[in-house]
């Protein structure tokens, strides 16, 4: 189940999306509005409707993009293997024609910023005699390089998604205990009053602006990737 919702959410990120925002949707709609304490009417069915389905669909992005940059670290790393074997092919003697037709299907389809360096190099070397297999071992090198600045960077940003990760969670936990354990009528003030709406609406920006700025310090110290 768990890979099949992996694969879902990689390859048909907004049908997953869609999918989940509505049944979390119809889940908290009905909780809230007919079961909570007896039910606590239609505007808390609404209001809880929309801020599950709202965060639903928020998670589900993030998974999208934490697997597509594995991908993309993974594609990387996998180019940077077959230049090296090129290389390798190449100065063993190896026809350029043939050493290339050989590494194609090992290729990574995420790598197409590589493959267009990789071309490059290899028509720089037939323009002016240059060996090929001399510019394949620079770029590799070169793309491993790129590889451990990307590891490296998010080794420093680890604290960065946790904080991320805290921010969405400590609200939720919040009204939870104050449901559970100190009976706190959090769930009844948050989705069935104006106030309560208010509060929530006003939380949820404020977690959109602090993710936007998590974000904008993250992309600030990752590499481009090149």
């Amino acid at each position: 189940m768990t890979a099949v919702a992996t694969a879902l959410i990689a390859h048909r990120p907004k049908a997953a999306a869609s999918i989940t925002a509505l049944l979390s949707a119809v889940l908290a709609a009905w909780f809230a509005g007919y079961r909570h304490d007896g039910g606590l009417g239609p505007l808390a069915a609404v209001t809880a409707a929309a801020v599950a389905a709202t965060y639903t669909a928020a998670a589900v992005a993030a998974w999208h993009l934490a697997l597509h940059r594995k991908r993309e670290r993974e594609a990387r790393r996998a180019a940077a293997d077959t230049v090296a074997y090129l290389a390798a092919d190449l100065a063993a003697g190896t026809d350029p024609a043939r050493a290339i037709a050989a590494a194609e299907p090992e290729w990574p389809a995420e790598a197409a910023a590589t493959a267009r360096r990789l071309r490059a190099a290899l028509r720089i070397a037939a323009e002016l005699g240059a060996p090929a297999a001399e510019l394949c071992r620079r770029l590799a090198d070169h793309l491993n390089d790129d590889h451990q600045s990307a590891a490296r960077a998010g080794a420093q940003t680890a604290s960065i998604r946790a904080t991320a990760a805290l921010l969405i969670a400590l609200p939720v936990a919040g009204v939870a205990l104050g449901e559970a354990a100190l009976g706190v009528e959090a769930v009844a003030f948050l989705f069935a009053t104006p106030a309560g709406i208010g509060a929530a609406g006003t939380a949820m920006g404020l977690q959109a602006a602090g993710l936007a700025w998590t974000g904008a310090l993250i992309a600030s110290v990752n590499p481009r990737s090149s």
